[in-house]
Parts: structure tokens; C-alpha cells; sequence
């Protein structure tokens, strides 16, 4: 069964999310802190990791950049919020383009559709699974 790693601190988000996620034949494994998330990442056989941006603990940014410093190549996609910023003064850059920056795989921003985050989720464990059948 593919397991997926939600990193959300919005309990009633994450929980919604977990319903659905386990409804299309997920098995699902929630942390709401950044610590926690690490934690996880390090112990568990993920397939996938849907990470908000704002999580206590640890960024967003940083679980991604911390995973990726250790060869983590599971699949990350980044929840973020539509007008927020790196430093709060500029609207240029967003959480979006910074988390690819950090090596997450794609992002979604809130409040987003639910039907977008499963193309996604779907489109990135069919890449995960043809290169792990190339490699064999």
C-alpha cells in the first residue's frame, strides 16, 4: 500500500485530508510539527510527503532542505498560501518557487482544489514507480 506522509499543523485540514487520502487507498501517517515530521521521514517507508510551508518546529523549507542533505529523493509536494512571502517585505518571491528552490518536486497553494493535489499525488508516484521499474 503507498504511504503518504502529511506534515500539517490545521488539524480539521489534515484530518479532512486523511479521510480522503485513505478513501483513494492511501495509508496515511500525519505529523503536525516539523520535529515529529523528521522523525517520521527518517523511520517509516514513505512513497510520498504533502508538507505545508508553516509548520511549528521546522519550516517547511527546512524538513525539505534536511531531507534532501541525507539522498531523501521520496516525493515532496509543499502546501503553501497564495500571497505569503520569504521575508515578508517582497511579493516577488513566493513559498512556492522557494520550496523548488529547497528541491521539492511541486506545490500547492491554499485554500486549492482537492482534485489538483490527487493529479498531483498521482502523477508523482507513477514517475516514482517507472524509475524504480527502469532501475530494476
Amino acid at each position: 500500500m503507498t504511504h503518504i506522509l502529511l506534515v500539517e499543523d490545521e488539524v480539521k485540514l489534515a484530518r479532512c485530508l486523511e479521510l480522503e487520502l485513505n478513501y483513494q487507498g492511501y495509508q496515511v501517517s500525519i505529523a503536525y510539527d516539523g520535529l515529529t515530521a523528521m522523525m517520521a521521514a527518517r523511520k517509516l517507508q514513505l512513497d510520498l510527503i504533502i508538507l505545508d510551508w508553516t509548520v511549528a518546529g521546522l519550516s517547511g523549507w527546512e524538513i525539505c532542505r534536511r531531507l534532501r542533505s541525507t539522498a531523501n529523493n521520496v516525493p515532496i509536494i509543499l502546501l503553501t498560501t497564495k500571497d505569503e512571502t520569504i521575508d515578508g517585505s517582497r511579493p516577488t518571491i513566493g513559498h512556492g518557487i522557494a520550496g523548488l528552490d529547497a528541491d521539492a518536486d511541486d506545490y500547492v497553494v491554499k485554500p486549492f482544489n482537492l482534485e489538483e493535489l490527487l493529479a498531483k499525488i498521482c502523477t508523482h508516484l507513477q514517475r516514482t514507480q517507472q524509475a524504480d521499474a527502469a532501475d530494476v
